[in-house]
């Protein structure tokens, strides 16, 4: 069944909406959020269909899923593309930025852009439009450091998340009427994280999938409240979808 997304929703009420990711821009997070389609690996259908979209901003990696007849079409709906985050952007435009042909490079590899710098970028940009917004970031690559059980590509990953939840809490002590939330859709790799004796992290793995072992969820702003309580997963985007819808009536 074809169900309305949080993003969706948000456009219906004017809202202007961002997504972003580490991976491919059309992977299964961001995809999930402005697309509909029966495999997370239609990857060239999804990249049609969010060239089509309302959204306002797509930042990540992808190049490779988004052929010049596509690219037309996200140009054709208004829309202008970059391939590096310092190039200047019309405010009254959509923006598609691809920074690589597959995923972005590894924050240890020295990462360009920077996910805190896709998310400033992002950020100034809806914001200097009219009406409220929505924008999704995810840091991706945690999750394939739980693939690889790796838990030095974990950690380094952890570290540009770090960046960018330092960033966005003091951005919304600045806008306080902003709702932020930080959460994951899953655990993967069954982390178990110990002291060592030379004072660095131990990493044991029990699994190299998706387990089901329960995820944090933390949001500061108006709404934050209905988010402390152990809850489904599915929960959490109703919740959005409650508060998109209240918070624009």
């Amino acid at each position: 069944q074809r169900l309305e997304t949080v993003v969706e929703i948000a456009e219906k009420y004017k809202m202007n909406t961002g997504l972003i990711a580490t991976s491919t821009i059309t992977h299964a997070t961001p995809a999930s959020f402005a697309s509909h389609v029966n495999s997370r690996k239609e990857e060239y259908e999804i990249a049609r269909q969010l060239s089509l979209s309302d959204v306002d901003l797509l930042f990540g990696g992808g190049k490779y899923f988004w052929p010049d007849s596509i690219i037309d079409n996200f140009i054709n709906k208004n829309g202008v593309l970059i391939q590096d985050i310092n190039d200047e952007i019309n405010g009254n435009s959509r923006v598609l930025g691809l920074f690589s042909d597959k995923a972005l490079p590894k924050h240890s590899e020295g990462r360009i852009p920077r996910t805190v710098d896709m998310a400033k970028k992002a950020l100034n940009f809806l914001s200097s439009k009219k009406n409220n917004f929505f924008l999704m970031v995810e840091e991706s690559q945690v999750d394939w450091g739980g693939h690889r059980n790796d838990g030095q590509y974990i950690k380094d990953e952890m570290e540009s998340l770090s960046e960018l939840i330092s960033y966005l809490i003091e951005y919304q002590k600045q806008h306080p009427e902003i709702l932020l939330v930080l959460t994951s859709d899953h655990e993967c790799g069954g982390v178990a994280i110990h002291d060592h004796d030379d004072g660095n992290m131990h990493v044991n793995f029990t699994s190299t999938y998706h387990t089901a072992n329960f995820v944090p969820i933390w949001a500061i702003g108006p709404g934050s409240s209905y988010f402390g309580n152990f809850l489904d997963n599915t929960d959490v985007g109703n919740l959005l979808i409650d508060f998109v819808i209240l918070s624009n009536e």
